[in-house]
């Protein structure tokens, strides 16, 4: 269940980090915002990632 409500939270979080963006972007169009947003974005990933804990192995299969 708590998998499940941090799930829930993240979502959230990512819902109105997404629509504080596009309304930041239209009032203030600069430069900097478009290196500037992308970085919050991966930075939120990464929080999220290590913290829910799911890992993905990439598993390389050799056939012969």
């Amino acid at each position: 269940m708590k998998l499940f409500l941090k799930c829930i939270i993240y979502l959230l979080l990512i819902v109105c980090l997404t629509a504080a963006t596009i309304l930041l972007y239209k009032a203030h169009p600069e430069v900097q915002l478009a290196f500037i947003i992308p970085g919050i974005f991966i930075f939120a990933y990464s929080v999220i990632n290590d913290d829910i804990g799911v890992k993905q192995k990439l598993r390389f299969s050799k056939e012969k």
